[in-house]
């Protein structure tokens, strides 16, 4: 078999997946989460930091917009191309990790197709998320860490660092790679005496300085991220909760595959699969403490599904890997249909419903609570014209986020209304209504009180709420209020 015989077929499968899932994705035409809409506001305005986190992923939408346009779609393109530049990423890490081996063009293919198409690849895909390029960095960490094992140049280390640097400025949870090193460390003694090198420390201090432009725009605004990563994590609340582990770890049969991660958990089980060759250790360590941090952390506090994502990048490489050297493709064929089949019912489960002539309800419907924004921004949007002076105003981040795209208040903005002071959102950092208080506003709000308003402004006037139709039994309502001149509490 030739050397790149596999990468022609592999290039023609990730091709069909990107067609598969934008033609998907125009057909569904699924409206913007709020965290995505929230990044569409941090794209307006690029900068080095933001309340929640670090900047890359405001970044990728910048481009994204410039290169596709303003549209869900333009919006959220960049990631239905980032999830395959990983994937071509891990095909090379893994051929060259395996270059020795018989069949490692085998277990690079299938690592991965593997990759391409987990439940959380195939979900990520349709969105914009941090994880879209979180991925992409530690993939090439990866690959660099196995440059630079193998080479112990000067500069695969350095780009290790890079890759590192650029995964820390798309999300901080990059830091867990750290404890995937120590542990491959563990692992391999033979490798322990890199903690006397140079070279790693280089590499750490090369993503320090990528990471400082974000540091000090932390330090510029009392270092509200990290604040915030602290607060999600909810480790002040009461320790040990069983019943969170228990669904983390049923929520990454979903994230990963339920095939899959059962053979996962079956290599756990059984480590002398694994241990006896490094290059295996080294997949696993990237993949088993970073994932046993996360479930130690749900245990403790809470984590969600997603919170391990990075986790599934060596673990895609670790099963391929085990499995094909085993002869147990069939097991990666059944597992990869399976994820396939899943995929399917993400991306077409409205034509599903509909062919079957299933009604959805808001609970039953995993879009229902994206739905109906684009319908309520065209409503605000035509009362704003009714009213020219008046600026957008809003209570919530959420909503805020998804009237900023949805009803596009244009150049006069959009305000946020913090009665508390509190600041624990990027709109009461940004766009709190007391840096500018004066004047008419539209205030759109799910559970606005007509008292506490009167307090609030000098004049209060309600207007008729907009009501939207959307499910059987679930029509929302939001409270319209015309307001004027905050008077700050």
């Amino acid at each position: 078999m030739k050397t790149d015989s596999r990468a022609p077929l592999l290039l023609v499968c990730l091709g069909l997946l990107i067609v598969w899932r934008v033609l998907a994705a125009w057909h569904g035409n699924v409206e913007l989460y709020a965290d995505e809409a929230q990044y569409w506001t941090w794209a307006l305005e690029p900068d080095w930091g933001y309340f929640s986190k670090p900047p890359m992923v405001a970044w990728a939408i910048w481009l994204s917009r410039a290169l596709f346009g303003d549209s869900e779609m333009g919006v959220r393109a960049i990631s239905a191309l980032l999830y395959p530049m990983t994937t071509w990423v891990l095909f090379l890490l893994v051929r060259r990790l395996f270059k020795t081996h018989p069949e490692r063009e085998d277990m690079a293919f299938w690592s991965a197709l593997t990759f391409a198409v987990l439940p959380l690849v195939s979900l990520g895909s349709w969105l914009i998320t941090t994880d879209a390029v979180l991925l992409l960095f530690w993939c090439l960490a990866l690959y660099f860490t196995v440059a630079a094992l193998e080479t112990g140049r000067w500069r695969d280390w350095l780009l290790l660092g890079g890759a590192l640097g650029l995964g820390l400025l798309s999300k901080y949870s990059m830091v867990f790679y750290g404890l995937g090193f120590l542990f491959y460390l563990i692992l391999v003694p033979a490798r322990r005496a890199l903690l006397r090198d140079p070279r790693p420390w280089a590499a750490a201090a090369v993503a320090l300085l990528l990471l400082a432009p974000n540091l000090l725009w932390n330090a510029q605004h009392h270092f509200v991220s990290v604040q915030h990563t602290a607060e999600i994590t909810q480790l002040d609340r009461g320790l040990f909760h069983p019943d969170a582990m228990l669904e983390f770890m049923l929520g990454q049969f979903l994230v990963f595959g339920p095939l899959l991660f059962a053979g996962l958990l079956l290599l756990v089980a059984r480590p002398r699969t694994w241990l006896g060759d490094e290059r295996l250790r080294l997949l696993a360590a990237f993949t088993l403490a970073p994932l046993a941090a996360f479930i130690g952390l749900s245990l403790l506090s809470r984590a969600f599904a997603n919170w391990a994502a990075f986790s599934y990048v060596g673990a895609s490489a670790l099963i391929a890997a085990v499995w094909v050297s085993q002869a147990r493709r069939r097991w990666l064929i059944a597992a990869l249909l399976l994820n396939l089949a899943i995929a399917v019912g993400m991306y077409h489960l409205h034509d599903i419903t509909r062919a079957l002539d299933i009604q959805l309800t808001r609970k039953t419907d995993p879009y229902g609570r994206v739905t109906g924004f684009r319908e309520l921004g065209r409503e605000v949007a035509q009362r704003l014209q009714a009213h020219p002076g008046a600026r957008l105003l809003s209570d919530n981040r959420k909503l805020h986020a998804l009237l900023r795209y949805y009803a596009r208040p244009g150049s006069e903005g959009m305000r946020y209304l913090n009665p508390r002071n509190v600041r624990d959102n990027h709109y009461a950092l940004s766009a709190d209504l007391r840096d500018n208080p004066q004047g008419e506003f539209l205030l759109i709000s799910k559970h606005a009180d007509a008292g506490q308003l009167a307090v609030l402004f000098a004049q209060v006037t309600p207007q008729a709420p907009i009501r939207l139709d959307l499910y059987p039994g679930y029509t929302p309502e939001y409270q319209v209020w015309l307001v004027r001149d905050y008077r700050q509490p």
